[in-house]
């Protein structure tokens, strides 16, 4: 009888800790909820002195397009090729995301350099994207820090292009280029 009883008792607490394990495992979860709003940007896209027939901006102006030139050992120099506007104190940074054609193709050999400077307001360059060549390869840039930039400020890319002295002529680059703000 005593057995039987420390028996029943070893069922039950067995059973009990089978509930209590389950039941933790079912009822744990965790939930988050998210919501978005739409505004409008606080760092935008203009256009600025040199943007005339190189620039489209896109829808809300937070994309930019430019249609540059570059000549067989001539450096040619876009001073205000887009510029950067701010409606709010930010952070803003230009930042590296993609070439082509990429290494290894000989088209690329056509180029020298494509460099974008980021300008301040006051004319002091802050920092700059240069992409130069090596043969069929490119060098890509070194990333460049954030910068403040203050509300109703206006910053400028300046670019710069040169191809080499054998340029083959129709050869073109596409160069993808971010403005990061934080």
């Amino acid at each position: 009888m005593k057995n039987r009883k420390s028996l029943d008792f070893l069922a039950l607490l067995l059973i009990s800790m089978l509930i209590v394990s389950a039941s933790a495992a079912i009822y744990y979860a965790m939930l988050a909820q998210s919501s978005a709003t739409i505004g409008a940007a606080a760092v935008y896209f203009t256009t600025g002195k040199d943007s005339s027939g190189i620039l489209s901006l896109g829808t809300n102006n937070t994309f930019a397009s430019l249609s540059l030139s570059a000549y067989p050992n001539v450096t040619l120099y876009y001073d205000e090729a887009v510029n950067i506007t701010a409606t709010a104190a930010k952070q803003i940074r230009l930042r590296h995301v993609s070439i082509s054609p990429g290494d290894g193709n000989p088209n690329v050999s056509n180029f020298t350099s494509i460099v974008f400077r980021l300008i301040a307001a006051n004319g002091t360059e802050l920092g700059n994207l240069t992409y130069t060549t090596a043969t069929d390869d490119w060098t890509e840039p070194t990333q460049i820090g954030y910068f403040a930039i203050g509300a109703g400020q206006e910053w400028a890319i300046k670019v710069e292009t040169k191809a080499t002295a054998g340029a083959t002529t129709g050869i073109s680059t596409t160069i993808v280029i971010a403005v990061d703000v934080t």
